[in-house]
């Protein structure tokens, strides 16, 4: 059997507190040794004898393999108290193992005697926990799921030293209890987690005095070298060099409110649960309520008569952007009209935030201020309580980008380690951060899902009420399908969902509150929604997104909130007391806390450093958008001088040089739509067609550029259709390419052999392919410019002062992730001639060549409604 490892006595937390306990420790200990004593026969014999033990004590299957001892406290504490052992264990045989630690009392001769308590150290169902290394009082071990590696996690079983924060002798003595709970020694477990953003096929640790060698290999038919990193164990840090995509975060233990610790506590136990708990919130809540309406009704002057004159309007829908220069951004919203013949001041009427260091977004130099990115006000939705109000901060979601973060604690993931539990700690992220506030439920108050970076902590729920953020930066909110895998939305491809986050049924959707006619909003008794604190998201129908607040409202109350502000689909965030909150931030530096912070309001109950420095649960936060392209090697980005789509704050149009002297010039995706028209001087094919020279007047009136394509030789045509007739039919040549135009304005880049039949109101003008499928199509030597399309739809052009290779052309489209580009030259004419409004060479109504323009889009906010492609069936209405 495994025997414990010789050692020296190690001075453990164990017997440090038998030293201070003395007699009471004493006396209980010799009661465990005479009570094992009784229960001699019980004795595990071999290695499997010992497995069977520790799989009684923690009701799972071991494997004698799976078995790893910690240093010993020295004789009389591992015969006394016992020494800890660490195992592997699964629910069934074969099945994902959670690790665990129990306490083995051993004779002196380090026979084991008795098994005390198990406890699970990860409970990750989803996880298999394995590759189990010890060295010391160091542990580590790697979590395989979804057939990959997902994380490498270091435990230090000496106890949590610096990573608990407490300083407070109350705090540190519910730290103890805590981690006994957890654990099952006061002193805790250190623990490290080093995440891998590209997951592995295999992993190898070796676990060594002073660090942990990682090794991560891929799949073993590649000729890839295996990734090697490399942990301090001293400073819980990665060293340098290692590979990208490694982050190593170390665990903290917090201090939590007594009335916190005390709930979490008692419904840990598990003959005790979360339903005595319920009851006595429902309680207390429902007092407090009705003690409020009696005294406002005692106090009222009468004044709070419900208006009859019809609801309250609804915020306006998105339109088309067809309108030349405006901006449809509806922003800030409308204002909206009291339920009350009386209001309050300020009552639905829009404004700023008072601080002066809230911040806002750069313009270029010249352009108009942008208006700021939250607006706040309030509202009363409470028909039987007028005192009741609920705060709404409006976010524009086209200056700002929603980013979402697991907590320390919550939500506990089924796989790998749980949040950072913070913002992130890096400068490029932190200081862009404007706001931040509360996410959902604890797991154990429905597992709701979340999905974190394409990392699954949590798998979707079907029917919850869900927000999604996607690769591109929009936001989505609707109610998850049927699917139990990341997909399943209407018009969005799964590889694009890079975050999600659920909770409860929609609060709101389209024009009805609580669509579904749920009755338990929080972990309540069912039948009862208390009046309490209670917060939650929407997005209304221009695309911006809400968050809401009470101090003192019913789910239903939050909901009417959400209706009369606009929004058309809302979800339920956290509720309660100290676990809701707003903050507005404005981060210089995270060292030595060199930033301000403060709440939405001053009856929000939570630590204006909350999210930056820590958070047992989730939270979502928010960052000020950077619209500048992605970097290209030696060419810096700048706004284009000329006029920018609207609003002009947000330019959508970037030129930079390379250091090859190159003039690259970008259109941000969805800030333009496109039209060709044919050059005055293109062959005459004579077949009567009528050629769309000019633009229509709608057209004309809203071109910011002009890019001319050349002319087609006499005796060498090319394709060229407009307004979808054809002036010149398709050569059909090899390595010839088309770029496309569809009726809404939509540009693309076709091969020319896929053109068939052309639809009404389509442009096509054919040119030679450079690129194809992210390769380089030989067979044009030299030219001065090319177009590309790259990720998410954004155009670039790069052009050159004279004819160069056009290798170097392509070299640069493909490094900013174009996978199809055209050669601009149809054969003769100036082909990469740039025309642009507000400068001295403005676009013309007509060109000798033919010409690509663009027609300047107004920015739309970036929030959205989804719909599932596997809607779950509503439910049956119930029988009167």
């Amino acid at each position: 059997m495994p025997q414990p490892e010789g050692s020296s006595p190690h001075p453990s937390s164990a017997l440090a507190l038998l030293q201070r306990r003395g007699p009471l420790l004493l006396g209980i200990a010799l009661a465990g040794v005479l009570g094992s004593f009784a229960t001699a026969g019980n004795v595990p014999r071999d290695a499997a004898e010992l497995a069977r033990e520790l799989g009684e004590a923690s009701g799972v299957s071991v494997e004698p393999v799976d078995i790893r001892w910690e240093p010993s406290g020295g004789a009389a504490s591992d015969l006394l108290l016992g020494r800890f052992v660490l195992f592997l264990g699964s629910d069934r045989p074969g099945g994902p193992r959670d690790l665990y630690r129990a306490r083995v009392r051993l004779s002196p001769e380090g026979h084991p005697l008795s098994v005390g308590s198990a406890h699970n150290l990860t409970s990750t169902p989803l996880g298999d926990d394995h590759a189990l290394v010890v060295n010391g009082t160091h542990v580590a071990y790697a979590t395989f799921a979804f057939g990959q590696e997902q994380s490498v996690t270091v435990l230090d079983v000496a106890g949590e030293g610096a990573q608990n924060v407490t300083t407070k002798l109350h705090d540190r003595l519910m730290a103890w209890v805590t981690n006994v709970q957890q654990t099952g020694s006061g002193a805790g477990i250190a623990r490290t987690d080093i995440t891998l953003e590209a997951p592995a096929q295999r992993v190898g640790l070796a676990m060594g005095e002073q660090s942990l060698d990682i090794t991560l290999a891929d799949d073993p038919r590649s000729n890839d070298r295996p990734r090697l990193a490399r942990l301090d164990l001293g400073k819980g840090e990665l060293a340098s060099g290692a590979v990208a995509g490694l982050h190593a975060e170390a665990g903290r233990h917090l201090p939590k409110r007594l009335v916190f610790w005390a709930v979490d506590t008692v419904r840990a136990v598990p003959w005790i649960g979360p339903a005595p708990i319920a009851w006595l919130e429902e309680k207390t809540f429902a007092l407090r309520d009705t003690l409020k309406q009696t005294a406002f009704k005692v106090t009222s002057g009468g004044d709070d008569a419900l208006a009859t004159d019809g609801p309250a309007p609804i915020a306006p829908s998105v339109l088309d952007g067809s309108q030349a220069g405006a901006d449809v951004g509806h922003w800030p919203p409308a204002s909206i009209r009291s339920m009350w013949k009386t209001p309050e001041p300020g009552e639905g009427e829009w404004e700023a935030p008072k601080q002066p260091w809230v911040k806002k977004i750069p313009v270029p130099a010249g352009a108009e201020a942008a208006p700021s990115a939250f607006y706040r006000t309030f509202v009363r939705p409470d028909e039987e309580r007028p005192y009741a109000k609920v705060l709404l901060v409006a976010m524009d979601m086209r200056q700002l980008d929603l980013e979402m973060e697991a907590g320390n604690e919550d939500p506990k993931p089924l796989t790998g380690p749980p949040g950072a539990g913070r913002i992130p700690r890096d400068p490029a992220v932190y200081t862009r951060i404007a706001a931040a506030f509360n996410g959902g439920f604890k797991t154990e108050h429905g597992n709701y899902g979340m999905m974190l970076k394409k990392r699954v902590l949590l798998p979707p729920v079907a029917g919850a009420a869900t927000v999604v953020v996607t690769k591109d930066g929009r936001v989505g909110m609707g109610s998850w399908g049927t699917n139990k895998d990341v997909g399943g939305i209407a018009d969005l491809e799964s590889a694009d969902i890079l975050s999600f986050r659920q909770n409860l049924d929609p609060l709101l959707d389209h024009d009805k509150v609580n669509p579904l006619g749920r009755a338990q909003w929080g972990f309540t008794l069912p039948g009862t929604s208390m009046q309490t604190e209670r917060s939650g998201i929407c997005v209304n129908g221009a695309g911006h997104l809400m968050y809401a607040w009470g101090d003192d409202v019913s789910a239903t109350t939050l909901g009417k909130a959400m209706k009369m502000a606009g929004c058309i689909y809302g979800m339920h965030l956290d509720m309660n007391p100290h676990h809701t909150g707003f903050i507005f931030t404005n981060i210089t530096e995270l060292k030595g806390r060199n930033y301000k912070s403060e709440l939405l309001s001053t009856q929000m109950e939570i630590d204006t450093a909350r999210y930056i420095e820590y958070a047992p649960k989730d939270f979502f936060y928010l960052t000020l958008h950077d619209p500048t392209p992605a970097a290209l090697d030696g060419a810096k980005w700048e706004p284009d001088p000329g006029v920018q789509p609207a609003p002009a704050w947000m330019p959508g149009l970037w030129r930079a040089n390379t250091a090859a002297g190159l003039e690259v010039f970008e259109i941000e995706p969805a800030r333009a739509t496109f039209r060709a028209r044919a050059g005055t001087k293109e062959p005459d094919a004579k077949t009567g067609t009528a050629r769309a020279h000019e633009l229509d007047a709608d057209d004309a009136h809203r071109v910011i550029l002009a890019l001319n394509l050349g002319t087609a030789e006499p005796k060498r045509t090319r394709g060229l259709v407009t307004d979808g007739r054809v002036a010149l039919p398709m050569s059909n040549g090899d390595r010839m390419g088309a770029l496309v135009t569809s009726e809404d304005g939509q540009l693309s880049i076709v091969n020319a052999k896929e053109i068939g039949s052309v639809p009404a109101h389509t442009d096509v003008v054919e040119l030679p392919l450079l690129l194809d499928e992210g390769k380089e199509i030989a067979g044009h030597a030299r030219a001065v410019a090319a177009l590309g399309l790259g990720p998410q739809g954004k155009v670039l052009v790069v052009r050159s002062k004279a004819p160069t290779n056009t290798s170097e052309l392509a070299a640069v489209l493909m490094h900013a992730g174009c996978t199809r580009a055209v050669v601009l030259d149809r054969g003769t004419g100036t082909p990469g001639a740039m025309f642009r409004a507000g400068t001295p060479t403005p676009p013309r109504s007509r060109y000798e060549d033919t010409t690509l323009y663009a027609m300047g889009k107004p920015l739309v906010p970036r929030g959205f409604r989804f719909e599932s492609t596997h809607p779950v069936e509503p439910p049956a209405p119930k029988k009167k």
